[in-house]
C-alpha cells in the first residue's frame, strides 16, 4: 500500500505548514494575498494546503533570504 499524499491533494493544516517551511502564519497568509500560493479551504473555511503549495513557499522564503523582493518572486514564478 502506498502512503505517499500526491502533490496535488489538499491536506495539510497550517500548523504543518509552519512546521514544514519555517515560515509564520502572517507570512504564509502574506504570501497567499499576493497570490504567490492559493490554499484549498475545508469545510470549516480553514487554509488547507497541498504539497505543492509547501515547495512553492520553500522556493519564496529561498528567494526571499536571497534579497528578492516580491514583485520579482512573482515574476519568476510565473515564467
Amino acid at each position: 500500500m502506498n502512503h505517499d499524499i500526491p502533490d496535488d491533494v489538499a491536506a495539510f493544516p497550517m500548523r504543518v505548514v509552519k512546521d514544514l517551511t519555517s515560515l509564520s502564519a502572517r507570512q504564509i497568509r502574506y504570501y497567499e494575498k499576493h497570490g504567490l500560493i492559493k490554499p484549498a479551504r475545508n469545510e470549516a473555511n480553514r487554509r488547507v494546503y497541498t504539497m505543492k503549495d509547501i515547495n512553492r513557499l520553500k522556493k519564496v522564503k529561498e528567494l526571499i533570504d536571497k534579497g528578492i523582493n516580491i514583485a520579482g518572486i512573482k515574476a519568476m514564478l510565473k515564467s
